[in-house]
């Protein structure tokens, strides 16, 4: 998540926004608070209310009258770009820890023709910047 400190605040602001993302109404501190207990995070109202506070200057809730908050559209964007990069962390370490156990790679390889090879290569570069690739090394093949 873009502009939170360390992963611990970025673990806690991503669990907020998943409770307002999984509520039809806006919801307050207390609630939060109380939902977040219940999945295991322990936040107080007054931690809440900081990170809401963080997260409206961000972007990714916003305040509905004295009701309380709700998840943005920036915010729902934000909670799944997380949940993508936690699959792929997921994956990455599976397949590093098969490399150990085994001293095997598994390596994905894919092949483009010639005149697709420039577009393939401004596709991936996101995923290389990122950090998606186990490696950000491409080889070209000339036949």
């Amino acid at each position: 998540m873009v502009g939170f400190e360390t992963p611990e605040v970025e673990r806690k602001a991503l669990s907020i926004l998943k409770v307002l993302s999984e509520s039809q109404q806006p919801l307050g501190a207390r609630v939060i608070a109380r939902c977040l207990k219940s999945l295991g995070v322990e936040l107080s109202e007054r931690a809440v209310r900081y990170h809401l506070k963080l997260m409206d200057e961000r972007g990714l809730t916003r305040t509905v009258g004295r009701d309380g908050r709700q998840i943005t559209d920036s915010g729902i964007e934000e909670l799944r770009s997380a949940l993508v990069r936690d699959k792929v962390g997921f994956a990455i370490s599976r397949i590093e820890l098969l490399a150990f156990r085994t001293g095997l790679v598994p390596v994905n390889v894919p092949f483009f023709p010639r005149e697709k090879f420039a577009q393939a290569l401004q596709t991936m570069k996101p995923a290389f910047a990122a950090g998606l690739c186990i490696s950000d090394l491409v080889a070209v093949v000339r036949n």
